[in-house]
C-alpha cells in the first residue's frame, strides 16, 4: 500500500468517514476544494505552511513546558491556594470552546494588522500630519502615532483574550491579595500555560488532520491543475475572442498553475514525511505535557502543605 492510500486510509479512520464505522460523522462536513483551481495553484505552498506549522508549534509547545518548573520561584510569598486554582484553570482555559475561539479571534485580527500596518501607519501618520499641519502644531508629531497604535492595539488584543480565560478572571478577583508583582507574574504564566495546552491538545491534532487531509487530496489537485490549464487554454481559443488584457490574464493564471504543479511534487513529499508519525508525536508531547504540569501541581501542592 503506498504512503498516500495509508495517509488516505487514515484520515478516513481519524474523521470517522467510513460507512463501516458506527460512530457518527463529525459537523458539519465540509467539501473538499481539491477540485478548484484556486486551491490548486497555491496547495504547494500551504501544504508547505502546515508542514512547517506542525513542527514549529512543537517547538513552541516544548520550550513553554521547559519553563513551567521555574514558575514558582518568580512568585514572592503568594497564597499558594490561589496559584493552583489559577493553574488548573489555565490549563482548561486552553481546551475550552470560549477561550479557543477568542484566541483565533484575537490572532486573525493580530495577523491582519501585520500584514496590513504598514499601509495602516501610513493612512494613520498621514492623518495625524494633516490635521498637525491644520491646526499649526509640528508635523512631526506623527511619527509617533506608528508605535502608538502598535501599542495600542497590542494591549486591547491582550485585553480581549484575558476577557475569555477564567484562569485571569481570578487573578483579577485576587489582585488586591497577590500584590502587584505576582499579579504581573502570573498574567504571564497564565497566559503560557493556557497557550501550550491549546498547542498541544488543540492546534497540533488539527494540523495532523490538515496534513492528512492535503496529502490524501495531492493526486486530484493535480488533475485540477491540469484540467484549469486546458480550460484556460480553451477559453483563449473559443468562440468569443478575447480582448489582450483578457488574454494577458488567462496566461498568468497558467504560468501560477504551472509553477504550482513544479513544486507539487517536493511539498507532498515533505509533508508524507511528517503525516505518518504526526499521532506518535502528538502523544508523546501530551505526555510530556501532564508530566509537566503535574510537576508544576506537586510543587505549588508542596508550598500549600
Amino acid at each position: 500500500m503506498s504512503t498516500r492510500t495509508s495517509l488516505a486510509l487514515a484520515l478516513s479512520l481519524a474523521v470517522g468517514a467510513l460507512p463501516a464505522c458506527s460512530a457518527p460523522k463529525p459537523e458539519p462536513e465540509y467539501a473538499s476544494s481539491a477540485n478548484h483551481s484556486h486551491y490548486a495553484r497555491d496547495y504547494p505552498e500551504k501544504l508547505n505552511a502546515v508542514t512547517a506549522d506542525f513542527s514549529a508549534r512543537r517547538a513552541e509547545a516544548r520550550k513553554i513546558l521547559g519553563e513551567l518548573g521555574g514558575y514558582p520561584g518568580k512568585l514572592k510569598d503568594p497564597s499558594w491556594a490561589h496559584v493552583l486554582e489559577i493553574v488548573e484553570r489555565a490549563d482548561e482555559d486552553g481546551r475550552s470552546h470560549a477561550y479557543v475561539g477568542r484566541l483565533r479571534r484575537v490572532e486573525g485580527a493580530s495577523a491582519f494588522f501585520e500584514t496590513e500596518k504598514d499601509e495602516i501607519n501610513k493612512k494613520v501618520g498621514g492623518s495625524v500630519a494633516y490635521t498637525a499641519k491644520k491646526k499649526g502644531c509640528d508635523e512631526a508629531v506623527a511619527g509617533a502615532a506608528a508605535p502608538a497604535l502598535k501599542d495600542a492595539v497590542e494591549k486591547q488584543l491582550e485585553k480581549e483574550l484575558h476577557e475569555a480565560s477564567e484562569a485571569q478572571q481570578l487573578i483579577e478577583r485576587y489582585r488586591g491579595e497577590l500584590g502587584k508583582e505576582n499579579a504581573a507574574a502570573l498574567e504571564k504564566e497564565a497566559d503560557d500555560l493556557s497557550r501550550v495546552s491549546y498547542l498541544v491538545h488543540i492546534e497540533l491534532v488539527e494540523d495532523k488532520l490538515r496534513l492528512l487531509r492535503m496529502v490524501s487530496e495531492a493526486d486530484q489537485v493535480k488533475k485540477t491543475a491540469d484540467d484549469s490549464i486546458a480550460a484556460e487554454k480553451t477559453y483563449q481559443s473559443g468562440y468569443k475572442k478575447i480582448t489582450d488584457p483578457e488574454k494577458k490574464a488567462s496566461e498568468a493564471r497558467i504560468a501560477d498553475l504551472n509553477k504550482s504543479k513544479a513544486s507539487m511534487d517536493s511539498a507532498v513529499k515533505q509533508a508524507e514525511g511528517v503525516a505518518p508519525s504526526a499521532d506518535d508525536e502528538i502523544k508523546k508531547i501530551q505526555k510530556e505535557y501532564d508530566d509537566a504540569l503535574e510537576g508544576l501541581r506537586s510543587k505549588i501542592k508542596d508550598k500549600i502543605h
